[in-house]
């Protein structure tokens, strides 16, 4: 019996198999986080990169892909298709408005009640006159029947219920008189806005007008749909969706176990972080905002919470296997010296105590939300490095390079001798050695 598992054991190592007493070779993986931007009329230019995202995708010289904001189903089958061939293991979950959280608790270890009342009910007075709806109902029809400042419509239909939005900035601009009302109300209002504003970049005016006075959990983008999917030239096993809170979005952990072909096994976390908003037009409308008396606070104490969740799920479910973290985190540190700003650095600093940065020793900090980008929409002041890859059971020492990905501005012709990237946000990749 001895001689018969010495002879499989050299076979193993013939064929490149290996066993589990340390004496395989390590496997170099390359792993992706990048964030499609695939939001509607939150980005530009949507429907020109949503042809163009698939075959970029498929054709990336990468192993594993953590991609963020591909918030529709259509959207990840057509993903899907085009990586088949290249990516034969993909995992992607559906969520709803209904879905309950995982990990419901807040700060203080509590569970928020959920909401007794419709987002825009009809019978809720606001003064001045009229109800919460009403109100409702005024922005609604200005955004169907506006303009921006150079005529432009902000409407697919001009005057029809049927229309969608098409640019957030046109409903801005033509319209901030007309929810200032909802925005500076009472938290009712507030409820209101949220409900409208997050189903405007996607939906009908007439589906927003349903939905808004009648359904208690209406206060998520897409539906409640997530944004993630996780692509492995490797099996996949182990999937699972950990639904966290989130306000205006849906937010999970999607995860994985990746099978290397040296027999080693490599968790996969994928995520996407809440945003610190600070402008009037985002108001803070969740019940996670924490001890924060301004909507920026209250958003930056949201995802503060969900960095500590993520720490939490990624060692129970890795315990003691090596594990990448990726994803946009909405946080970063300043970068002087390329003019780099700092956003949300208290969870990155969170992060990294559990978590070492999966970045090479050579790799100059880059930004992946960057003014250069032609459709990010901001300014020098606003340019971040949000984008982030994250280890956890490896040694630093593991990662042998890094790089800036799909930061072609010329990726997608969109007509008049104009081109724009792939997406608002750039991409992020390193080599990891996994034993």
């Amino acid at each position: 019996m001895r001689s018969r598992i010495g002879f499989l054991c050299v076979l193993g190592l013939l064929i490149g198999c290996s066993s589990d007493d340390g004496s395989r070779e390590p496997e170099e993986v390359r792993v992706d986080t990048f964030n499609l931007a695939l939001a509607g009329a939150f980005i530009p230019f949507e429907q020109e990169r949503r042809v163009a995202l698939p075959d970029a995708i498929a054709s990336a010289e990468s192993d594993i892909l953590c991609l963020q904001e591909v918030w529709a189903q259509e959207d990840k089958d057509q993903i899907r298709i085009a990586a088949m061939e290249n990516f034969p293991y993909i995992v992607s979950f559906e969520n709803d408005l209904d879905d309950e959280l995982d990990d419901a608790t807040d700060q203080n270890g509590n569970v928020p009640p959920a909401p007794e009342t419709v987002p825009c009910p009809d019978d809720v007075e606001v003064s001045g006159g009229g109800t919460v709806k009403d109100q409702m109902d005024a922005a609604i029809d200005c955004v169907r029947d506006g303009q921006d400042d150079e005529g432009n419509a902000c409407s697919t239909i001009p005057g029809s219920d049927e229309g969608r939005t098409t640019s957030i900035d046109c409903a801005t601009d033509a319209c901030s008189t007309e929810v200032a009302g909802l925005i500076f109300g009472n938290e009712q209002q507030q409820r209101c806005y949220a409900c409208v504003a997050t189903q405007l970049p996607t939906d009908t005016f007439g589906d927003i007008r349903a939905r808004c006075p009648a359904d208690k959990n209406q206060l998520l983008a897409f539906q409640g749909q997530n944004g993630l999917m996780i692509l492995s030239r490797y099996p996949l096993s182990n999937e699972a969706n950990w639904v966290i809170p989130g306000t205006w979005n849906r937010r999970v952990i999607t995860s994985a176990t990746a099978k290397l072909p040296n027999g080693a096994e490599l968790d996969v976390h994928c995520n996407h972080l809440t945003p610190i908003f600070s402008g009037l037009v985002f108001p803070y409308t969740g019940q996670y905002g924490g001890d924060g008396t301004t909507p920026g606070e209250q958003w930056e104490a949201e995802q503060f919470l969900q960095a500590e969740k993520l720490i939490l799920r990624v060692e129970d479910a890795s315990g003691n296997r090596p594990a990448v973290i990726l994803g946009d985190l909405n946080a970063g540190r300043d970068y002087p010296d390329q003019e780099i700003f700092a956003e949300g650095e208290p969870t990155l600093d969170l992060l990294e105590t559990a978590f070492p940065p999966a970045y090479a020793t050579d790799y100059t900090p880059a930004c992946t939300f960057c003014e250069s980008n032609p459709i990010a929409g901001v300014e020098r002041e606003e340019t971040v490095w949000i984008d982030h890859i994250l280890i956890y059971n490896l040694e630093a020492g593991a990662v042998t390079a890094t790089e800036r990905t799909f930061d072609d501005n010329g990726a997608v012709d969109v007509g008049g001798g104009e081109s724009v990237p792939l997406s608002d946000h750039y991409g992020m990749r390193s080599v990891i050695t996994v034993p």
